[in-house]
C-alpha cells in the first residue's frame, strides 16, 4: 500500500470518526423498554426456513433464535443455529452467537459455520466479462470471534481472531481457477487476528429506526499465526438511520474494505447478495479494494405488512488509486416486508432488486442492514 493510498484511507477513517458525535442528538432508548411495568421473557423462536436468492435457488431447513432479554441489558442476547439445503445442492451448518455481559459492557459476538458451497467465479477485476462465468464447489470451515468492550458512553473495542479452511472440488478444467495461478485456486488457510472499533447507538439491532452504527476492522493474516497468505485487511461499516414520522425509516449504509498483500480469490472485497447492493450476483465483482454505499426507505402499509425501497452503487478496483465515480455499478429494487415480531423488530422480507444486465429475488430473515 503506498502512501498516497495509505492516506487516502486515514483520510475516511478519520472523517467518519470526528462524525461520530453528531448522531447523540437523536438517539433515545429502545421504546419497549421506557415501559417500566413490561415483563421481558426469554423466548425460543423456531424458524422452518424458505427462502431464495440468485445464489442458491429455492432452500429450505430450520432454524431456532434463543431471544434472551434481560432486565438491566438495553439489547437483547441471542444465539441461533440452522440447518439449510439448497436448490443448487448447497449444505450450510451456522452458530451463531450474541451474547451481552454485565450491563451491556462486555459483548461476545461469535460465529461457527461448515459450508459445502457450489459457486460462480467470474475471474477478479471490476468490468470482468460475463462469458467468463465457471463453476466449482468449495468446502469451508470458518470460525470468528469478537469480544467487544464498551469503554466509553456507545464505543466498544476489542480483539477478533478469525480462522478459516477451504478445499477445492469441481473445478472447471477449462477455466480460470484450474491453472492454479489465482491465489485460493487450490484452496486456502486462513488465520488472523485484529482490533474492532465502534459506536453503536440504533434501537434495535435487527432493524434500526434511530441511532447510528459506524465500525472499524483491522486484520492481520500471517504465516507465523498458522495462515499460508500474509495480508492486511481494513473494513469500514457505517450505518444511519432517521424515522422522518413514526414507522417511516430512511436507512443509509456506507462500506468500504481495502486489503494489502496476497489475498485469496474467496476472500477478495465484492458486494452483491442479499446484503449488499441487491441485484448483483455474490462475487460478480471482486478485487482488492472496495466500497459501496446503499439507502432504504421503509413505510408501514397494513397490520404486520409494510413495503421497501431501495438503490445502492458499489465497485471494486486493483488499488485504491482506481476507485473513481464512474466506474460505479448501480443497482436498485422494491422489497415487502412481514415482522414476524414487531415487538423484537424480526421481519420477513422479498426483496426484488435490478442491476446493469443482472437482477434477483430474494426471499429471507431480517433486514439487509
Amino acid at each position: 500500500m503506498t502512501r498516497r493510498s495509505f492516506a487516502k484511507v486515514l483520510g475516511f477513517v478519520l472523517t467518519l470518526f470526528l462524525l461520530l458525535p453528531l448522531p447523540v442528538l437523536t438517539w433515545q432508548l429502545e421504546p419497549d423498554l421506557q415501559d417500566s411495568t413490561r415483563i421481558l421473557r426469554n423466548r425460543i423462536y423456531p424458524l422452518p426456513i424458505l427462502f431464495y436468492t440468485p445464489e442458491t435457488g429455492i432452500a429450505g431447513g430450520a432454524a431456532a433464535l434463543y431471544l434472551i432479554r434481560d432486565s438491566s441489558s438495553i439489547r437483547p442476547s441471542n444465539v441461533t443455529a440452522d440447518a439449510i439445503y439448497t436448490q443448487q445442492k448447497q449444505i450450510i451448518l451456522e452458530l451463531d452467537g450474541d451474547l451481552y455481559f454485565s450491563n451491556d459492557t462486555y459483548r461476545l459476538l461469535s460465529s461457527i459455520a461448515f459450508q459445502k458451497y457450489p459457486d460462480k467465479f467470474f475471474g477478479i477485476g471490476n468490468f470482468t466479462a460475463l462469458s467468463n462465468e465457471e463453476t466449482y464447489t468449495p468446502e469451508s470451515f470458518a470460525v470468528r470471534a469478537v469480544l467487544y468492550w464498551k469503554f466509553f458512553s456507545k464505543y466498544s473495542l476489542g480483539p477478533i481472531l478469525r480462522y478459516e479452511s477451504v478445499s477445492m472440488h469441481d473445478v472447471l478444467s477449462s477455466g480460470l481457477l484450474a491453472p492454479g495461478v489465482i491465489a485460493g485456486s487450490k484452496g486456502s488457510r486462513l488465520s488472523g487476528i485484529g482490533l474492532v472499533a465502534n459506536w453503536d447507538s440504533r434501537d434495535n439491532t435487527f432493524a434500526a429506526s434511530s441511532g447510528s452504527f459506524y465500525q472499524v476492522t483491522g486484520l492481520l493474516y500471517d504465516r507465523s499465526l498458522g495462515s499460508e497468505y500474509n495480508y492486511r485487511d481494513v473494513q469500514i461499516d457505517a450505518r444511519q438511520f432517521f424515522e422522518l414520522i413514526p414507522e417511516q425509516v430512511i436507512a443509509i449504509q456506507e462500506t468500504a474494505e481495502f486489503t494489502d498483500g496476497t489475498v485469496p480469490f474467496q476472500d477478495l472485497v465484492r458486494f452483491g447478495g442479499q446484503n449488499i447492493v441487491r441485484g448483483y450476483y455474490d462475487g460478480r465483482y471482486r478485487d482488492n479494494n472496495g466500497i459501496a454505499v446503499q439507502g432504504e426507505y421503509h413505510l408501514p402499509v397494513w397490520w404486520k405488512f409494510g413495503v421497501v425501497g431501495f438503490a445502492g452503487i458499489g465497485q471494486v478496483a486493483n488499488e485504491i488509486d482506481d476507485i473513481a465515480v464512474n466506474r460505479f455499478w448501480f443497482a436498485g429494487g422494491m422489497g415487502l416486508r412481514f415482522f414476524w415480531s414487531r415487538q423484537e423488530h424480526i421481519s420477513l422480507r422479498l426483496d426484488y432488486g435490478i442491476g446493469n444486465n443482472s437482477s434477483g429475488v430474494y426471499i429471507t430473515v431480517t433486514e439487509a442492514f
